[in-house]
């Protein structure tokens, strides 16, 4: 006879397609996934928070760079394509983008090519980020450094790879 096995909960728990987070890590999701551009670390005083353009056609993967950044005082701002980032370009002030290679319609190479080819010099030197899950990550990266980028990931990414990467080409902000 095999004794009944009776799990001992480890902690509170909210059930998730793809497992489960404790209740810390769902309240720091539940966060990210706000739509808002605000930041999440406490802003330092005389500081203007930096923003952050996120590309990616994946809403989970944006989540995830937020949750992964929540230790700088960045503020958000989303696009679901790179059409959508360069809308975005034109009308708001942008420190530094993150983007996926493979989405539907403009790649994130071609996307980083229009970034630096924008007549507004403040938009065609914003540090670029290309991020790719693509098995032939050598082709990616030369793609993006023809296009322009400054960093390269593949993903999946951790938050140390993240922030070190983006400490290398976003300089500190500036006190106001």
């Amino acid at each position: 006879m095999t004794p009944a096995h009776t799990p001992i909960p480890l902690a509170e728990t909210t059930p998730r397609p793809f497992g489960s987070l404790n209740a810390e890590a769902a309240k720091a999701f539940a966060a990210a996934s706000a739509s808002e551009s605000r930041p999440f670390a406490r802003p330092t005083p005389n500081v203007q928070p930096q923003r952050v353009l996120l590309v990616d056609d994946s809403r989970s993967i944006r989540t995830l760079l937020k949750i992964y950044l929540m230790a700088r005082s960045f503020e958000y701002i989303e696009a679901e394509s790179a059409e959508a980032a360069l809308d975005v370009l034109k009308t708001q002030t942008v420190d530094l983008i993150l983007t996926d290679f493979h989405m539907d319609g403009m790649n994130g190479a071609d996307f980083a090519a229009s970034v630096r080819a924008n007549r507004d010099v403040k938009v065609s030197k914003i540090p670029i980020l290309m991020m790719t899950g693509d098995a032939n990550a050598a082709e990616v990266r030369n793609k993006g450094q023809k296009a322009g980028i400054n960093a390269f990931v593949r993903k999946p990414v951790s938050c140390a790879q993240l922030m070190t990467l983006v400490d290398t080409i976003l300089p500190p902000p500036k006190k106001v």
